[in-house]
């Protein structure tokens, strides 16, 4: 059963989709945080389909929209990490009490990963974390969007108009989403190559061609403890393509690692 609905955090209506399972229901509840803005376009079918399989699977899942995002109350100037993180909190809080679950997971995806675990910082009480790809380098992932935004420009007028870094604007075109400055800093201060590990346990998931982590992952995957486990899957970045890519494998890997 999957259940459209609203729910609030700090003034901000949040947009949800509630799955629940028809059988025999599990002890723990999963909360999904998605990534940013053309990512989150991207991966939005991947992430129906996981939640769909998990929810088959017994497990009460919730997707949602931060502030300023999708479906939910505000502008995207109104989205920020620090905002998104009690958005998170927020919505976990309303998981725990429509599902009655006595455990919590977290399950994201590129910065949607590096903000369930900000949470997981900040005092969430989750047992289970699961990073697909997380955004470990905020400066690096800043710059890139500030690519893909002048690329963008460049194939639709033929020159790069748009904010380049370090210009003194109100607000910055990231690849189409008008972001707040505070974001952009933010985003450029956003470090976890060398932060402490969540209580969580984790599960690491990598899309890439190689076994080995990339370098951004490097750190984290020498980091894990016993009971994390690392998974790299050959499967295209997902996020960054246009067609359908199969993510099958990887949906099911992370539910097993749920059933253990």
């Amino acid at each position: 059963m999957e259940e459209p609905l609203f729910f609030p955090s700090e003034g901000f209506r949040l947009f949800g989709v509630l799955h629940l399972p028809e059988g025999q229901v599990r002890e723990r509840a999963l909360l999904f945080c998605h990534p940013f803005a053309e990512e989150h376009k991207q991966g939005y079918r991947v992430f129906v389909e996981l939640a769909r399989r998990l929810a088959s699977a017994g497990f009460p899942c919730l997707r949602f929209d931060y502030r300023g995002t999708g479906d939910s109350s505000g502008p995207f100037t109104d989205f920020s990490l620090a905002g998104a993180v009690r958005d998170i909190q927020a919505a976990a809080a309303y998981l725990v009490e429509r599902s009655g679950s006595g455990r919590l997971g977290l399950i994201g995806l590129r910065l949607g990963a590096s903000l369930a675990w900000r949470a997981v910082e900040n005092g969430l009480e989750a047992d289970r974390l699961v990073l697909w790809q997380p955004v470990l380098d905020g400066k690096l992932f800043y710059r890139l969007n500030i690519r893909r935004s002048l690329v963008r420009q460049m194939l639709t007028s033929g020159k790069a108009a748009g904010v380049r870094e370090g210009q003194d604007t109100a607000t910055v075109d990231l690849d189409g989403y008008v972001a707040s400055r505070e974001l952009c800093e933010e985003l450029q201060r956003l470090d976890l190559s060398g932060a402490t590990l969540p209580a969580a346990r984790l599960l690491v998931m990598q899309f890439a061609r190689s076994s080995e982590p990339v370098a951004e992952l490097r750190p984290l995957v020498g980091s894990l403890r016993e009971g994390d486990c690392f998974v790299s899957f050959p499967i295209e970045p997902f996020w960054n393509r246009l067609g359908y890519v199969d993510c099958s494998p990887a949906i099911e890997a992370t539910a097993a690692w749920f059933d253990d």
